[in-house]
C-alpha cells in the first residue's frame, strides 16, 4: 500500500482515539513495534507475536479475577464464551464476538472491532494481519491453554472493522 494509504489509516484512528492520549500513545508504540520486528525478523517475528498473543491471554484471565468476572475456561466453549464476553461486554472491544467450535477447528467473526486500525496500519505496512492481530493471537492462546493442542491461524478476513479469523488444530 502507498503511505497515503497508511497515513489515512492513521489519520482515522487518531480521530477515533483522540479523547485518550494514552491509548493513542501505547497502540502507535505497538504499531512501530511490531512493524520493525517484521521489517528485522519476517516470519521469524512469527514466535514472537505469539508469545505476544500468550500473554494477552494470560492477562485476561488474570484481569477478569482482579474485576471479579467470572471465568470458566474448563471447556473450549465455556472459555469461548467468557473471551467473548469478557473483552466484548466489559472492554467493549467490539460490537459483537460470536464464534462456531468444530472437531479441530475455530471459526470466530468479530464485527466492529475497535483493534482494526492497528492491523490495517500493520497490512497496509505490507505486515501480515496474522503476525499483529491481537484476536487471533490470544485466540490461539486460549485454545492451546483449554485443548493442550497446538493451533494455527488458518485462515485471516478483515473489512471495514469486521473481522473473521479461522484456526485449525495441528
Amino acid at each position: 500500500m502507498s503511505e497515503e494509504e497508511v497515513q489515512k489509516i492513521t489519520a482515522a484512528f487518531l480521530s477515533e482515539t483522540q479523547e485518550n492520549p494514552v491509548n493513542i500513545i501505547l497502540t502507535a508504540v505497538l504499531m512501530g513495534f511490531t512493524n520493525s520486528l517484521w521489517k528485522v525478523s519476517g516470519e521469524g517475528s512469527g514466535g514472537i507475536t505469539r508469545a505476544f498473543g500468550e500473554d494477552l491471554w494470560d492477562l485476561i484471565k488474570a484481569g477478569s479475577v482482579m474485576l471479579g468476572e467470572e471465568k470458566d475456561t474448563s471447556t473450549p466453549e465455556k472459555a469461548l464464551e467468557f473471551y467473548a464476553e469478557y473483552l466484548g461486554g466489559y472492554f467493549n472491544i467490539a460490537d459483537e464476538i460470536s464464534y462456531n467450535l468444530g472437531e479441530d477447528s475455530l471459526n470466530v467473526s468479530i464485527k466492529g472491532c475497535k483493534l482494526h486500525h492497528f492491523t490495517d496500519y500493520l497490512e497496509a505496512k505490507d505486515v501480515p494481519r496474522s503476525i499483529g492481530c491481537p484476536m487471533a493471537l490470544s485466540l490461539i492462546s486460549l485454545m492451546e491453554d483449554v485443548t493442550g493442542e497446538s493451533y494455527i491461524i488458518d485462515e485471516l478476513k478483515s473489512t471495514d472493522s469486521n473481522s473473521e479469523i479461522v484456526l485449525k488444530a495441528l
